[in-house]
């Protein structure tokens, strides 16, 4: 994937992430949710860990500058990070450290939009192999985070589906 085409919107689903190089030849991952809840609602249910459990359980995540970050995907591993900026109900940035991995940053933006927000999640820079992966585990992630908000049970991903849809992206 080009940089232009990086720097494009997701696809017109406003569902789909893009990966690809950036303009300094690191890969990234980079998703725009068109969310129907306003920037504090969506705030709340990163920053509250009750709702949060709800949507990306096994996942501890502070609001606090250098707060631990923890994510738990059982007997697939997990990221560990801290916290290195938090801008309620505005933005969150943290590292990201899996085992044997470069390490990288989650940033979360929330913007108002209309009656909704605009939430945009980078994580850069990557490795290509696991950017796929964790591509198809943020858009689970955010598709959970949106049934969340809308009051209904996340339903259960196709992760295999997930995947070869951000693998072919790549090739």
């Amino acid at each position: 994937m080009s940089e232009a085409d990086m720097d494009r919107a997701p696809a017109a689903d406003g569902r789909r992430g893009t990966l690809g190089v950036g303009a300094d030849g690191a890969w990234q991952i980079r998703f725009e949710r068109r969310i129907g809840h306003p920037p504090q609602r969506v705030w709340d249910a990163l920053a509250d860990p009750a709702q949060r459990a709800r949507w990306m359980p096994g996942v501890t995540l502070a609001t606090s500058p250098d707060a631990p970050v923890r994510f738990d995907f059982g007997e697939e591993g997990g990221a560990e990070g801290r916290v290195v900026a938090a801008d309620p109900p505005r933005s969150l940035e943290h590292t990201w450290q899996w085992p044997g991995e470069p390490a990288a940053v989650v940033r979360w933006e929330i913007t108002p939009e209309g009656d909704g927000s605009l939430l945009v999640l980078l994580h850069r820079p990557l490795a290509a192999e696991p950017a796929v992966h964790y591509c198809t585990g943020w858009h689970a992630m955010l598709d959970g985070l949106e049934a969340h908000l809308d009051g209904v049970e996340p339903a259960e991903p196709d992760y295999a589906d997930l995947h070869a849809l951000y693998a072919a992206a790549i090739r």
